[in-house]
């Protein structure tokens, strides 16, 4: 059957961040000496924890798709800032082959322990089978790893994994045992995937995953506008989020694969990790699904545009209460 589930959210340090105080910290750290938008300090205490409070109710809306859907696959598509991957190689799509993967989910300041560890194991089978199947029929080129072996700040700061994945999973998975396929798509170093290719890569999943009997869902992980630590640190660009949204919503997310086809310092950084967004429409859209947008917060304290979003299939193609 056709994946029934598509699924999108922010990831950045903020959404596991649950305090006006925090958050002031953290946009602090990333804005550093950038001059601010005017409505930033609009954003004030009280503005910030109704932020918090939304972000939480956002992702209490995917859980609750997600327990409805009971997916027993998930594919997740996530990127890295030199986290797994250093200068010495960083592929622009890569399917990680190994049992597990794991790692810890940390605020800033905040030491891994036993309490920030994730787990995601992985269903090996079906990633092997659909690295060959992207690679042999669907004409992709893919990198492959079956060990965790990270080589970037992941390695120095004892992540050990991708805030991508280690992020926002606890929060959507309330179980240990879900089969995931674990895809990561270079959202953040250019020279990077195109628009087209990210949502040709969801439109491949979509066809090679057309005949599995298991109820799948697929996950885009970041976005939307943002660039931490960089020239326009702190600035949101709205209207592009929302034309973003505006398509997914409208079932035309063919039309975003023309994103990042010239460069401009709003499309570069972290608003490239739209691209995952992409990926997931290219697969949801051949379902005739369209983009429920849960919530959308272009939040300058958060230094992004804060987006969450679910597609659902139709009920006969997506496999519902089978």
């Amino acid at each position: 059957m056709p994946i029934g589930l598509g699924l999108a959210a922010s990831h950045n340090g903020f959404v596991i961040t649950k305090t006006a105080e925090g958050w002031q910290k953290y946009y602090e750290v990333l804005i550093r000496d950038t001059p601010q938008p005017a409505s930033a300090a609009l954003e004030t205490e009280t503005v910030l924890e109704d932020y918090i409070r939304r972000v939480d109710a956002a992702f209490a809306q995917l859980r609750e798709q997600i327990r409805q859907y009971d997916p027993e696959l998930l594919i997740i598509i996530g990127g890295d800032q030199s986290e797994t991957f250093d200068r010495a190689n960083v592929p622009n799509l890569m399917m990680f082959l190994g049992e597990e993967m794991w790692g810890h989910s940390t605020r800033m300041g905040q030491e891994p322990s036993e309490e920030t560890e994730v787990h995601l194991k992985v269903d090996v089978e079906t990633s092997e089978r659909l690295l060959d199947q992207l690679v042999t029929r669907e004409g992709f080129d893919i990198a492959f790893s079956a060990l965790q072996r990270p080589l970037g700040s992941a390695a120095r700061t004892g992540r050990n994994m991708s805030h991508a994945f280690s992020r926002p999973v606890p929060f959507l998975i309330q179980r240990a045992d879900l089969p995931m396929v674990l895809i990561y798509e270079n959202t953040y170093d250019p020279p990077s995937l195109s628009a087209t290719r990210c949502y040709e890569l969801g439109q491949a999943l979509a066809r090679l995953l057309k005949d599995d009997p298991r109820r799948i869902a697929i996950f885009g992980s970041g976005g939307l506008s943002h660039d931490p630590g960089g020239p326009r640190s702190g600035w949101v660009d709205e209207p592009l989020d929302r034309w973003v949204l505006d398509q997914f919503a409208r079932g035309n997310g063919a039309a975003t694969r023309d994103l990042y086809r010239f460069d401009s310092l709003t499309m570069r950084s972290g608003t490239g990790e739209i691209r995952a967004w992409i990926t997931v429409a290219g697969a949801m859209e051949d379902a005739r699904a369209r983009a429920e947008v849960v919530e959308y917060i272009p939040a300058n304290h958060a230094v992004t545009g804060l987006g969450f979003a679910y597609w659902k299939a139709e009920p006969a193609l997506a496999g519902v209460g089978s």
